[in-house]
């Protein structure tokens, strides 16, 4: 009896991890969209405008530009003049 009760908590124990296991390769295998930009681990759609790097102090942000699959600083932004946040 006691055997069984172990092959019992070892199958479930595994059929919890499994799942687990298939998500995990899954999250790797993300392509990017065809000239697309990655930045901080996020893809960022061509002929897109973005902001990064604010100084909440100051409020003034960099800008850039993806442009098949190149990103291209731009002329800095302040406050709400800003485009929306890089990977945000």
């Amino acid at each position: 009896m006691r055997m069984l009760s172990i092959v019992k908590v070892v199958l479930l124990a595994g059929a919890v991890a499994l799942p687990a296991s298939f998500s995990v390769a899954e999250a790797k295998t993300i392509k990017a969209p065809p000239g697309s930009c990655a930045f901080a681990k996020k893809f960022i759609a061509t002929n897109t405008v973005c902001s990064y790097d604010c100084n909440p102090t100051s409020q003034w942000c960099s800008q850039q530009l993806c442009v098949n699959g190149v990103l291209t600083p731009l002329i800095p932004c302040y406050g709400s003049f800003c485009s929306a946040k890089c990977g945000g």
